[in-house]
Formats: C-alpha cells, sequence, structure tokens
C-alpha cells in the first residue's frame, strides 16, 4: 500500500466516524453529496457574512427578494456552509448541486412534517434548522387544507407557519405567531410572509383597505429595523477596527397618531462622512446660537435634492453614503 492510499484511506474512516471534524475545505465532492441539503434564510444573513464572520460568504441564490438559499453540508454534529471557494474546488454548478440537495431533503420526510393548530393553520415540526427549506420542495404543501395560495411564515430556522391567502384569521394568527418569534428568539430576523403563486415564490402583498395592510406594513418596518440596526452594530465595530471616521446613521420606528408605524433617520450636517438607512423621513438636526434645532424631510425629497452627493453603499438593505456636508447655500434650500 502507497502512503497516499493510507492517507485517504484514513481520513475516509476518520469522517465516517467524526463527521464534526471535515471542514468543507477538507471534503471533496463525493464524499460531501450524501450530506448536501438546501439551506433557506434571509438574504441579510447572507449579505452580512463577511462582516460578521470574516470568512468567505455561502454561495446564494436570492428567493422572493428577501430571502436566499445557499447550499451546506448537514453532517450528523456540524452543518457547514459551501462557500464560493469550495464550488471552484469541486468545479461544481450550484444550480445542479441545488437539485441533489433538494434530493436528499425529500429523504428526510416532507408533508408529515406539519402539525394542524387550527382550521387552515399549520406549524412544521421537524425542528432540524431546515424547516423553511421544506418551501423548495415541489408538492410539500398540497396536502394542506388551505384557502387559496399557500402563504408561509419562517421566523426562525426552526419554524415555518402556513396558511392560506385568503384566509384572513389564519393569516392573522400566522403574522401575530411571527411578531412573538421577533420578539422571544434572538435567532428570528424576519418574519415577512412569502407567496406560493404560479410556481414561484413571492412577497404577500395586499391592497390599500386590506384588514391585514397595517400588520403588514408593520412586520415590513420591523425587518428593516431588525436589520439596519444589525448592519449598524457591524459597520460600526469594523469602522472602529479600522480607524475611519464614518458615521453609520440610526433606523427609529414611531407609532404616528394615526396608529401607523413608520421609519426615520437621524443626520447632523457636520458630522462628515454619513452612511444613511433608506428611512420614511429624515431628522436634520443642528446647533444654532447654542440651542438644538431640528427640522424634518422625506426621504424622498432628500434623495431628490440631494441626489449628486448621495451613493449607494451596495449594502442590504442599503445605505447611501454622504462623503461631504452641503455648503450652506444648498443646505439652507434643503431646509427651506
Amino acid at each position: 500500500m502507497t502512503t497516499a492510499f493510507l492517507k485517504t484511506a484514513l481520513k475516509r474512516l476518520v469522517l465516517a466516524c467524526f463527521p464534526a471534524l471535515a471542514p468543507t475545505g477538507s471534503l471533496s465532492l463525493g464524499e460531501a453529496l450524501p450530506w448536501l441539503v438546501p439551506k433557506v434564510r434571509p438574504r441579510f444573513v447572507y449579505e452580512t457574512a463577511v462582516l460578521r464572520t470574516g470568512r468567505l460568504a455561502p454561495q446564494f441564490r436570492l428567493l422572493a427578494g428577501i430571502f436566499a438559499v445557499s447550499l451546506a453540508v448537514d453532517l450528523p454534529q456540524r452543518t457547514l456552509d459551501v462557500d464560493v471557494a469550495t464550488l471552484k474546488r469541486w468545479d461544481a454548478d450550484f444550480d445542479a448541486l441545488l437539485q441533489k440537495a433538494r434530493s436528499n431533503l425529500v429523504g428526510r420526510g416532507g408533508e408529515e412534517g406539519f402539525r394542524r393548530l387550527g382550521p387552515g393553520r399549520y406549524r412544521s415540526t421537524w425542528q432540524d434548522g431546515l424547516d423553511g427549506s421544506r418551501l423548495l420542495l415541489p408538492g410539500v404543501l398540497r396536502c394542506l387544507n388551505l384557502d387559496g395560495d399557500p402563504v408561509v411564515v419562517l421566523p426562525s430556522p426552526d419554524t415555518m407557519l402556513v396558511v392560506g391567502s385568503e384566509d384572513i384569521p389564519a393569516l392573522r394568527w400566522a403574522l401575530a405567531g411571527a411578531l412573538e418569534f421577533l420578539d422571544s428568539d434572538p435567532r428570528a430576523l424576519n418574519g415577512c410572509p412569502l407567496r406560493l403563486r404560479h410556481f414561484d415564490w413571492e412577497p404577500f402583498q395586499v391592497q390599500a383597505g386590506h384588514p391585514l395592510r397595517p400588520l403588514l406594513e408593520q412586520m415590513r418596518q420591523r425587518r428593516l429595523r431588525d436589520e439596519y440596526v444589525r448592519q449598524k452594530a457591524l459597520l460600526d465595530h469594523r469602522n472602529d477596527l479600522a480607524g475611519v471616521p464614518i458615521t453609520v446613521a440610526p433606523f427609529h420606528l414611531v407609532r404616528t397618531p394615526g396608529g401607523q408605524v413608520a421609519s426615520y433617520t437621524t443626520w447632523t450636517p457636520d458630522q462628515g462622512e454619513v452612511w444613511l438607512p433608506e428611512a420614511d423621513r429624515v431628522c436634520l438636526a443642528w446647533e444654532s446660537g447654542g440651542r438644538e434645532q431640528k427640522a424634518w424631510m422625506t426621504w424622498d425629497a432628500l434623495k431628490r435634492r440631494l441626489s449628486h452627493l448621495l451613493e449607494p453603499a451596495g449594502l442590504f438593505p442599503e445605505r447611501y453614503r454622504l462623503r461631504e456636508c452641503p455648503g450652506r447655500d444648498l443646505l439652507e434650500r434643503l431646509l427651506a
């Protein structure tokens, strides 16, 4: 026996006995394939992966704009994300591997993983961190008795709530359940519902005047608030380490006199370079004569008047760089 043969045999033996020890960088494609699964998470998780971990981000595909799907090697004791470097080393196509991953997920069970909690109300029961990934399986929701198109809410990796698009009481139940997860589960990031229409997933939306319109808007604003807050913390940490004097503006929610949820950010024009979130309104704050002054304007108005100074930062959710303070004349016109 050659030394190379013995090393390979020993590696496979260790992998079989202790699979949690193997990083994706040491696994061959053949070793990884039986464990390959699709992983559905909020898009924010993938877009901030480098900031959070300092490592290469997993390769992913967008799903309905606010979610995304990646590939993972789901070993018995550990789940390993498949990044761009691993795909290149395997010389493998993402979409082809995604089909294999979906097949592996089918083998773990389908419709029996749902528990009926009331008329038209279902909750997943796998509790394996891949509950939300089951929405990628064709027909997995067909056995459920729903009124309208399937609508899913994925408030945590271990939870998928399923209701029908025309069932208002069930929809209200699912959205209220998502809010509970967002308040209690530190892993919860996104409670915004998705709708399966014509074999494609899309954000669930309703027309003005629909009884659930305010609650859906609250969920959307809550998602943005949670993501912007986490994003700001990551950017502040990076800027502090690099010694870069950039102000990452906050994102706040407030309830209007009419009971609606609205967002705003604050900007002090003389604070140097600032990265602004896309909020409903902007509060400009400055000192004049020893007193704090404030002026409010809509985001659309600010963006229109300062379009030549605002630069997209290429983030998700998006922020806009304002590298320099507007001149006094422009600032006076801005506040007029």
